[in-house]
């Protein structure tokens, strides 16, 4: 194995397909607002924050935004966020990584305490050794190099970095992983695209699980 010793999983599109329930929790926003936008719009706003996606590509304007992030909310923190699955192999992926000694961390822009209501419902919690997301106001934890820093900080691996690997399946977990000084691998089971993590400079590609194993 190599010298990644602390591995950093995004979750939307890395660990879990979410994208049921977040299409779901966008078309409620569309409805409310009477929006012209799509699934194929929803796919591009898995990844940033629920901000910057209703700002740039819903194209509300600030003094909506609050309001509609409870719009979305609303179903997602009921009922939308229970709306996914594991992707297949990566249960059995973390399980061996742990086995062999890494230690397993989630770096994610989705509010932490949705990610810890929607790990522990999938029976997963034993998985991690610590879950990372933002702030639910998303005020002070909301970029993917703020949530990064966190997970760092918390686990005292600041001056640790060479050891650390950030996992996911946007530009947003490369380009952050490489703001705080560590490497970044993108996957292409999730959302993002080869030629994505190609333009952002990811230090590797994974097509599945088992490749990730391979790596690390």
């Amino acid at each position: 194995m190599s010298n990644f010793e602390n591995i950093l999983f995004d979750f939307d599109g890395t660990i879990c397909d979410t994208s049921e329930g977040i299409f779901a929790s966008m078309q409620k926003v569309v409805d409310y607002y009477k929006l012209p936008y799509g699934q194929a719009d929803f796919k591009k706003m898995i990844g940033p924050s629920l901000k910057e996606s209703f700002t740039t590509i819903f194209h509300l304007p600030e003094k909506e935004i609050t309001n509609a992030i409870k719009v979305y909310r609303d179903f997602y923190g009921v009922e939308g966020m229970y709306m996914c699955t594991p992707y297949h192999g990566i249960v059995e992926l973390i399980k061996e990584l742990r086995a062999g000694g890494k230690h397993i961390y989630v770096a994610t822009s989705k509010p932490e305490l949705y990610t810890k209501q929607i790990i522990e419902r999938k029976k997963m919690t034993d998985l991690f050794d610590f879950i990372g997301g933002a702030d639910l106001a998303e005020q002070k934890r909301i970029e993917k190099i703020q949530v990064i820093n966190y997970v760092l900080e918390e686990n005292n691996l600041v001056n640790k970095k060479d050891s650390c690997l950030m996992i996911g399946d946007r530009n947003y977990d490369i380009n952050g992983a490489h703001a705080a000084g560590m490497k970044g691998c993108g996957v292409l089971w999730g959302f993002g695209s080869r030629k994505e993590f190609e333009d952002c400079g990811a230090d590797f590609i994974c097509e599945k699980p088992a490749d990730v194993l391979r790596l690390v």
